[in-house]
């Protein structure tokens, strides 16, 4: 015991760093480094030819040493013990000492000790990725319970990161006589964690008396604002909040008697944020969009109390756009202007609806502009960034500030993204620069020093490259040069997985680094496929955005493949092409599914008179969603490109609005990449008709 509290000591001591780690926005992950954004040129055009498959592999590695492949086995046979006596065998200081250590440490096996997972911690600090190491040692430990003195010892002055740390932490706690600083703890995780049933038991067994009415109460909060209105209930009854759960949960299924409940909730639940949130929610279901948005008006300016901000601004979304398709700008900017949203993500978003309003429906370009730099404040994303860009462009040209030119040259210098393509259209560019990043001799030399990067190569020679997975992605998240980015993603593709090399790629720009080329790859489609029902560029952009190319993907819905076809559309489009259907073929083979979905996709575009905007929206919401929208915005057929660029921001869904963004982008840059001519205003405006 005396080495594992020594040890766990070590692990409370890494523990800070790791708490220091920052929460990156979602998809726009990181600070951006000095690397100037890759630009468009005047006439250059990308022949396929240049992959990332031209770039000369690593040398070779030396033959696998079997008790590397030994101990991988052992954790693939779930036998943690094993590995570690296999480990501990090892040299000290050697590269496949180091493998099987971190491969111990990031498998989530019981069995794999706490101060064996925070040692690595400290053996391992060069490689990267090594964040997620402390939910496994707190879990490790939640498994172990060891003594209080030892639990204390290991967390240190760290407060815990996961639900088991929590509970372990609080046991302890508890034990030596600090109750008050227990509850805070397990307060938290009340609160604010998604728990199961059997999880809650646990702690209401160990915990009650820690817990208060008021704690049980903001728990059913927090699992209705989630939609998990059954779990919810019994903790309606604790919180001492029966007639308010009863009335939120009508709301939610939207009985006929929820009005009634509402009126008929306690007198001292009258303020709680809960209840407004429910009635704005039931005039909202209704349509009476302007009698929510005056309660929309009585939200409680701490958004502390909303518990759950991110419904709130979703709330406020959908309300202001209801108000819009009224045309009723002034209360839908009020709304959104006065947003409740507090995650990066959200903040753009409600930032974006703000300005927009205020340009296009209030014509106050002054008011837009503020906005719109907001978001440039909250992120440094491509898709973000440009998309502010560009809108500070359209303000200035409307009388805004600044010089309108100066704005899109700055959203044109991400030719990956929707906006950085308009505004370079709007600019007079028409050809997009997607060239591969070159390796320098010193980017090689770096790269294969990294002992990340050897100890790859050593996962694949031993048959357990998929363990590699993670290496890739972290260290796409990690380095610097493009260069190097460009090594990392050769390798990637070179092994077959061009699900992997696309994902480092899409990390890598998605941080602001200048590899557009490496987010846009192309391979995966075989020559043999016959995609000329829809082009090549097209099915490249589709499958990007369904299936990451993922050629075995599977979808919820039971979408299969490549483009994501559902067994019956394969069928029937096989049927009507006269191809043998093969439901396993669809995963099994990409060529087959591309084949399919590019026939589909040219039925599609045929059937909404050439429209690629139309034929996203069916693709991704379902074909009955275009004859609604057209009722509703009108056809965007042939009108003028700022009016088709506002028709898509009206979009009620942001699935299916952010779905026709990234295709057609995707379409653009793959046009550029296969050595096609690129023209986003044309593609929206006249759709193939004018290809």
């Amino acid at each position: 015991m005396k080495k594992a509290v020594l040890i766990l000591s070590a692990f409370g001591l890494v523990a800070a760093a790791w708490s220091s780690v920052a929460s990156p926005l979602p998809g726009e992950s990181t600070s951006v480094p000095g690397v100037k954004p890759l630009g468009f040129i005047p006439e250059t055009a990308i022949p396929e030819s240049i992959t990332t498959g031209a770039i000369p592999r690593n040398p070779a590695i030396a033959p696998v040493n079997s008790d590397l492949k030994a101990g991988l086995d052992a954790l693939s046979d779930k036998d943690p013990r094993l590995a570690l006596s296999i480990r501990d065998n090892m040299p000290d200081g050697t590269l496949d000492r180091h493998i099987l250590t971190w491969a111990i440490a990031v498998s989530g096996l019981k069995g794999v000790p706490s101060y064996e997972i925070a040692s690595a911690a400290q053996e391992l600090k060069s490689w990267p990725g090594l964040s997620r190491l402390r939910a496994y040692s707190e879990r490790a430990l939640y498994d172990e319970n060891p003594a209080p003195s030892a639990v204390l010892a290991a967390f240190g002055d760290t407060a815990p990161e996961t639900m088991q740390g929590a509970v372990i932490l609080g046991r302890a706690l508890v034990a030596t006589g600090k109750q008050a600083q227990a509850a805070k703890y397990i307060r938290k995780v009340w609160r604010g964690e998604a728990l199961d049933k059997a999880t809650e038991d646990k702690i209401l067994i160990e915990f009650s008396a820690l817990l208060t009415p008021a704690d049980h109460k903001a728990r059913m909060d927090y699992l209705m604002y989630r939609g998990r209105v059954a779990q919810a209930k019994r903790f309606g009854d604790m919180g001492q909040a029966q007639s308010l759960y009863k009335a939120w949960a009508a709301v939610d299924a939207k009985a006929g008697n929820a009005g009634a409940l509402l009126d008929a909730v306690d007198t001292r639940w009258r303020s709680d944020a809960g209840l407004l949130f429910a009635r704005i929610e039931y005039l909202r279901k209704q349509d009476k969009y302007a009698e929510a948005a005056a309660l929309l008006e009585q939200m409680p300016p701490e958004r502390s109390e909303l518990v759950n901000s991110g419904e709130w601004w979703n709330e406020q979304r959908i309300v202001s756009r209801g108000l819009v398709d009224q045309g009723q700008f002034k209360p839908a900017y009020r709304i959104v202007a006065n947003y409740a949203a507090t995650s990066p993500t959200d903040i753009v978003e409600a930032e974006f609806h703000a300005g927009w309003y205020a340009l296009r429906g209030l014509q106050d370009p002054t008011a837009a502009e503020k906005h719109f730099r907001k978001i440039l404040q909250t992120s440094n994303g491509p898709i973000s960034v440009s998309r502010a860009w560009y809108w500070l462009g359209r303000a200035a040209e409307a009388g805004g500030p600044g010089k309108s030119s100066e704005f899109y040259a700055k959203a044109a210098t991400f030719p990956g993204t929707f906006y950085g393509q308009l505004a370079a259209e709007r600019l007079g560019r028409k050809t997009l620069n997607v060239t591969y990043p070159a390796p320098s001799a010193a980017d090689r030399q770096r790269f294969q020093a990294r002992e990340a990067v050897k100890a790859i190569a050593r996962l694949e020679a031993a048959g357990h490259g998929w363990r590699a997975d993670t290496l890739y992605l972290a260290l796409a998240d990690q380095l610097q040069s493009p260069g190097e980015l460009a090594v990392l993603a050769a390798q990637a593709e070179q092994s077959g997985d061009h699900h992997l090399s696309l994902q480092i790629g899409k990390i890598a720009y998605g941080r602001g680094i200048d590899v557009a080329a490496l987010a846009f790859p192309v391979g995966v489609i075989p020559a043999n496929a016959n995609i000329s029902g829809s082009g090549k560029a097209l099915a490249y952009a589709i499958a990007r955005q369904e299936s990451a190319f993922n050629p075995a993907a599977v979808s919820a819905a039971n979408a299969r493949g490549l483009l994501q076809l559902l067994p019956g559309t394969a069928q029937a489009v096989a049927k009507r092409h006269n191809i043998a259907y093969s439901k396993d073929k669809l995963t099994a083979d990409a060529g087959y599914n591309a084949t399919l979905g590019a026939h589909y996709l040219g039925e599609q575009i045929e059937a909404f008179g050439g429209s690629y905007i139309l034929t996203f929206i069916a693709y991704n919401a379902g074909p009955k969603r275009v004859p609604e929208w057209i009722g509703r915005y009108g056809d965007p057929r042939g009108r003028s490109i700022d009016d088709i660029v506002d028709w898509i921001e009206r979009i009620p869904f942001p699935e299916t609005r952010n779905y026709v963004q990234r295709v057609m982008e995707n379409y653009e840059v793959y046009k550029a990449r296969l050595g096609q001519p690129t023209d986003i205003e044309r593609d929206l405006i006249g759709g193939r008709s004018a290809s």
